[in-house]
């Protein structure tokens, strides 16, 4: 009589069973760390352009005339940009003159006082933070969920409600 050597269906079943088990719990938690290095990059590529603000400051005694274009290799003003890169955008970073109450202009126009500053990180998906910096000492995130959590974020007035700080 010969033997039969071999895994059964049910064992078969049980070894794919878990293996989507561990990739039900891997996925989501590789996802979100993806989302808070993506984060992380972001912040430090604002706190870069915050630097280089106050750096331009010292040398013309107002945030008034400063583009960022230099920074990212441009010949042309720029009014806003793409994070990481054009390719692979997940932001959308805006630097933005906020001196004149209810008036948001580049700092890099002719237009606006160039006394404070607000830098705006808009994700382009949901799930991700939003981001904002300002020269007052705003430093806050929020998680974009619906288009109403960016709207004090969009009008570079504040944090949303479920904001945090960091």
């Amino acid at each position: 009589m010969k033997k039969n050597t071999g895994f059964t269906l049910i064992e078969l079943m049980v070894v794919v069973m878990i293996i989507a088990i561990f990739a039900a719990i891997a996925i989501p938690s590789y996802q979100a760390q993806i989302r808070r290095a993506d984060t992380a990059a972001v912040q430090q590529e604002l706190l870069k352009l915050a630097g280089q603000l106050e750096r331009y400051k010292s040398q013309n005694f107002s945030y008034h005339g400063f583009d960022p274009k230099y920074l990212y290799g441009q010949t042309l003003a720029m009014s806003s940009v793409d994070f990481p890169s054009s390719t692979n955008k997940k932001y959308t970073i805006t630097l933005v003159d906020i001196s004149e109450t209810g008036r948001t202009t580049l700092l890099a126009s002719s237009a606006g006082l160039g006394q404070r500053w607000a830098i705006s990180a808009i994700p382009e998906t949901t799930g991700y933070d939003a981001l904002l910096v300002t020269s007052t000492g705003i430093k806050c995130k929020s998680k974009y969920l619906v288009a109403n959590d960016l709207t004090n974020i969009n009008n570079y007035t504040g944090c949303a409600t479920n904001a945090e700080r960091w």
